[in-house]
């Protein structure tokens, strides 16, 4: 595949970060409106999705260096468990709540001690993408936060939507999906699979936010009072 030149490559990444913006700044309204917690989260998550981005264009700009890309690896998969502790508001057992959000503040952790401390290389980006293999100890760590946050995104969302009838909301669960597995692939070595994500991710999810109904603080991040899983 022909990879994008510089220039252009830096402009479209900086494109999807300002449409990234925007919705941070949506859910970020959304949630200080008192529409639930899940938009916080998702706010945070989309927050790094802008940061991610902007890093990437960097990288096409050939000014990263060893910490900057530090930064990048641990990001591109913290962004992921932020999204889904979103997704996980909707669950109905404060229990679960916290032990997944505990389960992802520690293998985040691990991550960044990973990320902080295992040799990474410069050679590992070729024309702004990073395509070389990293080391051991940063891919497991990122999948035990990205994969197992996908599936949580997947099966929530699926759920949610079916519940309250609320049919649009899937271009959301599709869009955090979508850059959820690509974050996964990036880390396990398949890289190119991120920014064709990228794109498809941030437009279903300004598909979502943008055209579904918002719906009532007590349906949304705030778990019913009673009932199962």
């Amino acid at each position: 595949m022909s990879e994008l030149p510089s220039a252009e490559g830096a402009l479209a990444l900086g494109i999807l970060a300002a449409v990234a913006l925007v919705l941070t700044l949506a859910e970020l309204r959304r949630f200080r409106e008192g529409s639930g917690t899940a938009h916080g989260y998702w706010a945070v998550g989309l927050a790094l999705v802008v940061v991610t981005l902007l890093e990437e264009a960097v990288f096409y700009g050939g000014l990263a260096s060893v910490p900057y890309l530090r930064a990048y690896l641990f990001l591109v998969a913290v962004l992921v468990g932020a999204l889904s502790l979103g997704s996980v508001q909707f669950w109905t057992r404060p229990l679960y709540r916290r032990a997944y959000a505990g389960y992802v503040v520690a293998v985040s952790g691990a991550t960044g001690i990973a990320c902080a401390f295992a040799p990474v290389s410069l050679s590992t980006i070729v024309g702004g993408v990073v395509t070389g293999a990293l080391p051991l100890s940063i891919v497991l760590t990122s999948s035990l936060v990205t994969f197992p946050a996908a599936v949580v995104m997947v099966v929530g969302s699926l759920r949610d939507a079916v519940r309250t009838r609320v049919w649009r909301r899937l271009y959301v669960a599709s869009g955090v999906i979508v850059i959820s597995i690509a974050g996964g692939l990036y880390i396990a070595a398949f890289p190119i699979s991120l920014y064709f994500a990228e794109f498809a991710g941030v437009v279903l999810l300004f598909l979502g936010f943008g055209v579904a109904p918002r719906r009532s603080a007590a349906t949304l991040g705030r778990p019913a009072p009673a009932g199962g899983e």
